[in-house]
């Protein structure tokens, strides 16, 4: 067993509860838990049930491990060594029901560690298959690099165990075997994943180029900040238990035997796997604060915006510079000789001399004697009578102020026209899994129409 002192696994298990306390939290905040339904998801199947299943397996398990190992190391203490050191007491010098403890232990820290290798291998494949996507990409089901993954994924899930199984016999080394296949999986992984992010730029502004939505963009650029930081607390966490398992399993053993540089690489891997496990969340399950609060996006209005309010109606004065409304209408009933009074009582506009004086006022004359225009036909000459009057102002804005047949007014302020421009190009050679990206778990289920075809 390593030279971890008791320590050194608080450090762990402290970690491992505010971890646990974040992953609730996020769940709770990202869709109220809908997201362990067993149908989750936008399609929903096996590689997204054992996606999602295998994440959230690796959390309390993880929990469990360090919390295990707190008690136990502090239960069972120091010894004085014959040259005056004091260290943890060996794991074979342990009680009987403790070794069993620690034996059961080891199997699930190695089923822990091998669930989060799950989701790496898941995240390497995905973007080997998305950065090499083009016209003749298909399927992600169908690919290599989805080969490569579920490959990985049966040899991690076998082999972590399986390591575990076959060196339950020395407890002494049990941990040093376990963190060796894992840490050397998850170094491996981490050296290969340095290649996606080398290419993420370049793919990145091929994205924005084929005018992919702003949201996808935003995605895709916090996928890569975030793993720029995580890709370093990655390394923290694989590299130290790396050395540790070295040194362990050789004859000599200068680092574990040294009671700082054991606990120093132990907390330094601590850090490192829980900070990178709390940007795994981020990045799997993104949350949107924009969709919490409760924002929608308003179109833009195409037509011109008046940014003053009415004015309120008067008229000109007859010493005005402005042109006077050559004809008006006033608001109560005529009683000049033009307009005589309707001769049927109750109905006040039913009264036509004929057809030839609605045809005058309709054409812009003056009605003929006996006809009294309807309202309708009022308006409509209203509105035929306005005039424009359009004053420039600076930074391009026009100042409008509208004249109506009545003699009011209204002022407004026009937006200068633009010439119209195609922000995009009108078509795109995206993947669909990379015009809808919200996660490397959360695939859209594609028609098979839209996926690209293959080329000859």
């Amino acid at each position: 067993m390593s030279n971890g002192s008791p320590t050194a696994y608080l450090l762990w298990a402290i970690l491992a509860c505010l971890f646990l306390a974040f992953f609730v939290y996020h769940l709770w905040s990202y869709d109220r838990f809908q997201c362990l339904r067993w149908n989750a998801g936008r399609q929903p199947g096996a590689f997204k049930r054992i996606m999602t299943y295998s994440y959230f397996l690796s959390v309390p398990l993880l929990v469990v491990f360090s919390v295990g190992m707190t008690v136990v190391k502090f239960r069972e203490g120091f010894i004085l060594m014959g040259d005056s050191k004091i260290i943890p007491r060996p794991a074979t010098l342990w009680s009987l029901p403790h070794q069993h403890f620690l034996l059961g232990l080891s199997f699930i820290f190695s089923i822990a560690w091998s669930s989060e290798q799950v989701t790496h291998f898941e995240e390497l494949a995905f973007w080997l298959f998305l950065l090499d996507q083009g016209p003749d990409k298909g399927e992600w089901f169908s690919s290599w690099e989805y080969r490569l993954w579920y490959c990985s994924c049966v040899s991690s899930v076998l082999g972590m165990p399986l390591t575990a199984l076959i060196a339950r016999h020395d407890l002494d080394t049990i941990d040093a075997w376990i963190f060796l296949v894992g840490a050397l999986a998850s170094t491996v992984t981490n050296v290969f994943f340095l290649y996606v992010l080398f290419r993420f730029p370049g793919f990145l502004r091929h994205v924005k180029s084929e005018g992919a939505d702003p949201d996808v963009v935003v995605r895709l650029s916090t996928f890569y900040e975030l793993n720029l930081v995580r890709m370093l607390f990655r390394f923290a966490a694989t590299v130290p238990l790396l050395i540790l398992a070295v040194d362990g399993i050789r004859g000599s053993h200068p680092i574990n035997e040294k009671q700082f540089w054991a606990d120093f690489l132990l907390m330094i891997s601590a850090i490192g796997q829980f900070i990178s496990s709390s940007i795994t969340l981020l990045i799997f399950f993104p949350r949107s604060v924009t969709k919490e609060a409760g924002y929608r996006h308003k179109a833009p209005s195409t037509g011109t915006a008046s940014l003053l309010p009415p004015v309120s109606p008067k008229f000109h004065s007859p010493n005005s510079s402005r042109p006077s409304p050559a004809f008006y209408v006033p608001a109560s009933p005529p009683t000049t000789p033009g307009y005589p009074q309707p001769t049927t009582p109750g109905h006040p506009h039913t009264a036509r001399s004929s057809v030839a004086g609605m045809e005058a006022f309709a054409t812009g004359g003056e009605p003929a004697p006996g006809y009294i225009p309807s309202d309708v036909e009022i308006g409509r000459r209203k509105e035929e009578q306005e005039q424009d009057f359009d004053h420039p102002e600076p930074h391009g804005l026009v100042r409008r102020e509208t004249v109506h047949g009545d003699g009011t007014s209204r002022i407004g302020i026009t937006l200068p026209k633009r010439s119209p421009t195609r922000r995009f190009p009108s078509t795109s050679t995206l993947h669909p899994y990379v015009t809808s990206y919200t996660s490397p778990i959360d695939l859209i289920d594609l028609p098979q129409d839209s996926i690209p075809p293959r080329s000859a």
